[in-house]
């Protein structure tokens, strides 16, 4: 079962503040939301009660006039805008409109005046908020109430509402755009720590990261730079050590191969058992010989030695040389589309092709083809030999030092030629793999950077050296 990707650094920060600004903005509306309505309301109510108290004394001394009736004393007060005023009395209601009646009064409002108090309750009337207040009458035998609808608190409230909620959303929008800004802050020497970690993984020793005033990253750079010294020395170090035993080991080697020439040019004196070892001993200092030079090349590559100038020349050019150099004329070609042109030093990356042709020949049953792709910015050589191939789970360890995948440990060879290939490779900004061949057998893709050329600028090929590879 796959696991769930889990979100990234700056996807948590953003998260992190946008969820953050969201909650404060959502409880800040709602308080506000809440002390405002309160605030209203109870303004409202205070100023219903003050305007029915006023009413009623208007209506309580219109109804001390006798001979005059309740309609009548209804019609002239003159409520706010909005309210309607009703009176009962000896069980009749009487109304100053058609619009409201005894029927919109709440029943616990009518008895807690018919009780002889005061009072003041919400209702609805159509459908729509109203404040109804009531107030008993006693010295004229009535019940007085003003019922006002609240349709403009409604609106007000509704208003405030929204611009909350607009508030809260823009809140959210600019913590989340808070959260952008910050996590691109706090990502960016991450970013800058990763940069320099690829470009020293790429061979650049060389690079550290900047000084910084920062005191929460001075800790942090100072011990990743401390941390790529002591790996450069350390790296300089091996390398020097394997150079050094190389060169030591250069003196007796010769002296050896010198003998073994003298020897074997005495060789018909010698007798037949002597003779197996005079050539068993010859065989085997050739190999070692050809590992020497090996671990050499290896230790140069690796130090980042300048070496020779590199030459632009057309890969397929370069190609048909290296075959032609290591007594391979037969073997055709393949070059797809027009020819590019690359940039290298032509007598190592002839040796590295010549490695993977001495591959084919060695392990693979014989080489069959070479083929020159380019594709953009890149070209490739494609080596492809007849054998049964390399199994996928082998592809990626035959280009370790000493590696033998396969029937590759009963063969002869250093199990240095396909490193040193991939050093090679890397050295002039390319890659390396393995994989299958259309052909059947393996294939090994060299893939390395075009040079950038003038369109139409011809290649200046490079004479070829006479090179010759040891086989992994």
């Amino acid at each position: 079962m796959r696991r769930p990707r889990s979100p990234g650094l700056r996807a948590g920060i953003t998260v992190s503040f946008t969820l953050g600004a969201t909650v404060l903005a959502t409880l800040a509306a709602i308080g506000t939301h809440a002390v405002t309505r309160e605030y209203l309301l109870t303004q409202r109510e205070d100023t219903a009660v003050r305007q029915a108290f006023v009413d009623a004394s208007s209506v309580r001394d219109g109804l001390r006039t006798s001979g005059v009736s309740v309609t009548d004393v209804l019609g002239a007060v003159a409520p706010p805008s909005g309210s309607e005023l009703l009176v009962r009395r000896d069980g009749r209601w009487y109304s100053g409109s058609l619009q409201v009646g005894g029927d919109d009064v709440p029943t616990a409002l009518g008895d807690a005046v018919a009780s002889g108090t005061a009072g003041v309750t919400w209702t609805r009337v159509d459908g729509q908020a109203a404040l109804a207040v009531g107030v008993p009458l006693p010295g004229v035998g009535a019940e007085f109430y003003e019922v006002a609808v609240t349709t403009e608190l409604e609106r007000t409230l509704v208003a405030v509402r929204n611009a909350l909620a607009a508030f809260a959303l823009s809140t959210a929008v600019g913590g989340a755009l808070l959260g952008v800004w910050a996590s691109r802050r706090a990502v960016a020497p991450l970013h800058a720590v990763a940069r320099t970690a690829a470009s020293i993984a790429g061979g650049e020793l060389g690079i550290r990261l900047p000084p910084t005033s920062d005191p929460d990253l001075a800790t942090i750079v100072g011990s990743f730079n401390s941390m790529v010294d002591a790996l450069e020395e350390q790296i300089q170090r091996e390398v020097r050590f394997s150079a050094d035993v190389s060169h030591e080991l250069r003196s007796p080697l010769t002296t050896l191969v010198t003998s073994v020439a003298l020897l074997q040019r005495r060789r018909d004196e010698l007798p037949p058992r002597s003779q197996q070892a005079l050539d068993l001993v010859a065989r085997e200092l050739d190999r070692f010989q050809q590992t020497l030079d090996d671990l050499l090349e290896l230790a140069r590559l690796e130090s980042g030695a300048a070496g020779r100038p590199r030459v632009r020349t057309g890969a397929t050019s370069l190609a048909r040389q290296a075959l032609d150099a290591s007594g391979r004329p037969d073997v055709p070609v393949r070059a797809d589309g027009p020819g590019a042109l690359v940039d290298v030093d032509t007598q190592q990356l002839a040796r590295a092709l010549v490695n993977l042709f001495d591959n084919a020949d060695r392990h693979g049953e014989g080489l069959v083809e070479v083929g020159v792709q380019c594709t953009g910015d890149r070209v490739r050589f494609l080596v492809d030999d007849a054998g049964p191939g390399v199994p996928p789970g082998e592809r990626q360890r035959v280009f370790e030092r000493f590696a033998r995948a396969g029937s590759r440990g009963s063969l002869p060879g250093s199990g240095l030629g396909l490193s040193l290939v991939a050093e090679t490779v890397r050295a002039h900004g390319g890659t390396v793999r393995c994989a299958a061949s259309p052909l059947g057998g393996a294939r090994f893709v060299v893939e390395l950077p075009v040079a950038p050329a003038p369109a139409g600028a011809a290649g200046t090929a490079a004479p070829a050296a006479r090179v010759s590879g040891e086989r992994a």
